[in-house]
């Protein structure tokens, strides 16, 4: 079953209502009783944007994967679909109308969303990886040109294209494209593209701070090639803030780029050990392995609402969050960070079960304990006092003051 907590203005949190949740609820699926996932079908991802939400189902009986959303769609952001009606308060199957686009037998693998806009990557085969983009083009968050930056009409899908790039002074063959990776922050998007030459990265959107690069323009309307402040070989993945980028490489190092205005990027450069990384607006989280193979969770960045997990006094340098148990009972799982709160998960060792544990901004409840008090260190935020210990798997996602956990 799927939970959530927090924002709902719009209907983002899939719970039937319009009213913000300060505890976690079960969220709804057309046809499906409250809080359980449609029958034979496993939840992927979650994806949230300003107030809507979209969720990446696989089918256990074909592999097949679907896209459902809920929230605002006026913008356009979840298709052309849901231009009637506006907004729904529960998820739906999303109709893309790819066959218009002559991308039937494509099928979503991979989804992020900024504040307005959606990005889904489609696959079919063996043939190339195509990008779509849907919603607001407020800073060219489309990706589809100078051109057409500004307010568009919300009415339809639109192809990211890759085939004005260049990559070692070659053209870049569009005609074997595999998306490897693809992230979205507030207003920018940062994807990692295998070719024919190896790896590139790229990435499209406001660019004013630098979190696109060495770029003199407020924004970028297409993709563009990114350079990371290094080589970009061996990046793992990105995470992107409101105005920061950060990449992880499968050294386990990390570098950054873009504002570093809140302290989100000092000395992020010297964590060694590093297998993941995750940012709020104005902020950075690094997992890390010691020496001793004993896992640590790393923050810098903002932490007027708490959201650095540690009672540091204001300094936002890099150093450990705070949790009241250690590695030698806990072992970390998964993190997911929101706008300005962060959810991780553990496995606790003693009781085989898992846990999740969250801190920071709490204004619309989405810690999910009851209240709207910003939540300065790590509390355990599920399962319930009263409810029993899970053993199965936990997934967790957050958003824009909302947190998701899934139970399977």
């Amino acid at each position: 079953m799927l939970l959530s907590a927090g924002s709902n203005a719009h209907g983002q949190l899939s719970n039937t209502s319009l009213e913000d949740s300060h505890f976690f609820s079960p969220c709804s699926f057309s046809g499906c009783s409250p809080g359980i996932l449609p029958a034979g079908w496993e939840l992927l991802h979650l994806a949230s944007g300003a107030n809507h939400t979209l969720a990446l189902l696989k089918s256990h009986q074909n592999a097949n994967t679907e896209l459902w959303g809920c929230g605002d769609g006026k913008s356009g952001q979840l298709g052309p679909s849901y231009q009637a009606g506006g907004e729904s308060s529960m998820f739906r199957p999303l109709d893309l109308s790819l066959e218009r686009h002559g991308l039937s037998g494509y099928l979503p693998r991979l989804v992020a969303a900024s504040w307005e806009t959606t990005y889904v990557v489609l696959s079919r085969g063996d043939v190339p990886d195509v990008v779509i983009a849907m919603g607001a083009n407020d800073f060219g968050d489309l990706g589809i040109g100078a051109k057409r930056a500004g307010k568009l009409p919300a009415k339809d899908i639109h192809i990211v294209q890759f085939d004005h790039l260049t990559q070692n002074g070659v053209s870049v063959d569009s005609s074997s494209l595999f998306i490897e990776t693809l992230a979205a922050g507030q207003h920018h998007v940062v994807a990692r593209l295998k070719t024919t030459a190896g790896y590139l990265t790229v990435g499209w959107g406001t660019s004013r701070h630098g979190q696109l690069g060495d770029v003199e323009k407020p924004f970028i309307s297409s993709p563009a090639v990114i350079s990371p402040g290094r080589s970009d070989d061996g990046i793992v993945s990105a995470a992107l803030g409101h105005q920061h980028t950060v990449f992880l490489y499968a050294s386990g190092t990390v570098s950054g780029i873009g504002s570093n205005r809140k302290h989100q990027l000092d000395s992020i450069d010297a964590a060694a050990g590093a297998r993941s990384v995750a940012c709020t607006w104005n902020g950075t989280y690094i997992t890390i392995d010691d020496e001793d193979d004993a896992w640590g969770l790393l923050s810098a960045g903002d932490n007027a609402k708490g959201q650095l997990g540690r009672d540091d006094d204001g300094h936002r340098h890099v150093a450990r969050v705070e949790f009241p148990f250690t590695p030698a009972t806990h072992r970390l799982l998964q993190i997911a960070c929101g706008s300005e709160h962060v959810l991780t998960s553990f496995f606790v060792l003693a009781s085989s079960t898992t846990e999740v544990w969250g801190w920071g901004w709490n204004e619309h409840g989405n810690m999910g304990i009851g209240t709207t008090q910003d939540v300065r260190l790590p509390v355990k935020i599920w399962p319930p006092q009263e409810a029993q210990a899970q053993s199965g798997r936990v997934g967790i996602w957050a958003g824009a003051g909302t947190s998701w956990i899934v139970v399977q």
